[in-house]
């Protein structure tokens, strides 16, 4: 290993802006959803399950989808597939982020921290699958049918749009969008963009330009957690998939994540995970 993370491009896949591929427990188990553990993607990835119970991890925690489920993977995330029943069916989208609207970005970007997959309704499940039937089938035979680009855009756009639909669903069950709601979302946001940079509540409360009590009383109100505790999340995530799938020293990936004082980074993730940065490579490496 490097001392950063591998990155797999789409054009790693394929030469095209997309990638459809069928998953069946039965055939493809030994090559389960075709990722290496130590990589992260410049790319989406959309996973829907038609039946069956399978279990991926995402950035070091566990995802169980049972039978039909939704489930969005962002660029720089790391994952991979450890178990599929027999009788799991599911289609794996592999998608440029240039074809993801900004607008649906946004609604995924919210869920970054959860990982959770979505369940479907019947009729959400057969509608979702006869899109992505339909991509497939005019992916694979492109040539002979001849379409204009924008026949594809259009079905890509759609079947994104009703993965981005369901999100948003679970977003509205979840939480009114009231202002409080609305700040978080764009309190998140800024921290995914600058957590190397701003590490305390005043820095991001500064950048929105409201008060830093006001800040964490919004975002505890809607998350149940303080702003000092999702800065901290977001860059103990990334110290893990360093930790991970990295051979770079502490020094080094505490340089990386904004930190000066090496010595103090430890004491942070420490104090964080319950044990200091290479206990935790040890223990995940095994």
């Amino acid at each position: 290993m490097t001392d950063n993370i591998l990155t797999q491009s789409l054009k790693d896949i394929t030469d095209q802006e997309i990638s459809i591929n069928k998953f069946i427990g039965t055939q493809n188990k030994e090559d389960f959803y075709k990722k290496a553990a130590h990589r992260r993607d410049d790319h989406y990835l959309f996973i829907f399950q038609k039946k069956g119970r399978s279990t991926i991890v995402i950035d070091f925690k566990e995802v169980e989808l049972i039978e039909s489920m939704a489930l969005c993977v962002l660029p720089g995330q790391i994952h991979y597939g450890i178990a599929a029943d027999n009788n799991t069916e599911a289609w794996l989208i592999t998608l440029d982020t240039n074809f993801v609207e900004e607008d649906y970005r946004r609604i995924f970007d919210d869920y970054y921290f959860q990982n959770t997959p979505l369940a479907l309704s019947g009729l959400e499940s057969a509608s979702l699958n006869d899109c992505i039937e339909l991509m497939a089938s005019i992916a694979q035979n492109r040539r002979q049918l001849n379409f204009m680009p924008q026949v594809m855009y259009s079905l890509i756009s759609t079947g994104i749009g009703m993965f981005a639909s369901a999100y948003r669903r679970q977003e509205n069950r979840d939480a009114s969008l009231s202002r409080t709601h609305l700040l978080t979302q764009q309190f998140k946001r800024l921290l995914l963009q600058q957590f190397k940079t701003h590490k305390t509540t005043s820095a991001y409360a500064a950048l929105l330009n409201i008060t830093p009590a006001y800040l964490n009383e919004a975002v505890k109100q809607t998350t149940g957690f303080t702003v000092s505790f999702w800065i901290q999340q977001t860059i103990i995530i990334e110290a893990k998939r360093l930790l991970y799938a990295t051979n770079a020293s502490v020094k080094e990936i505490a340089w990386q994540l904004g930190f000066t004082d090496h010595a103090y980074f430890t004491r942070y993730f420490s104090n964080a995970e319950g044990q200091p940065p290479l206990q935790f490579r040890h223990n995940c490496r095994k």
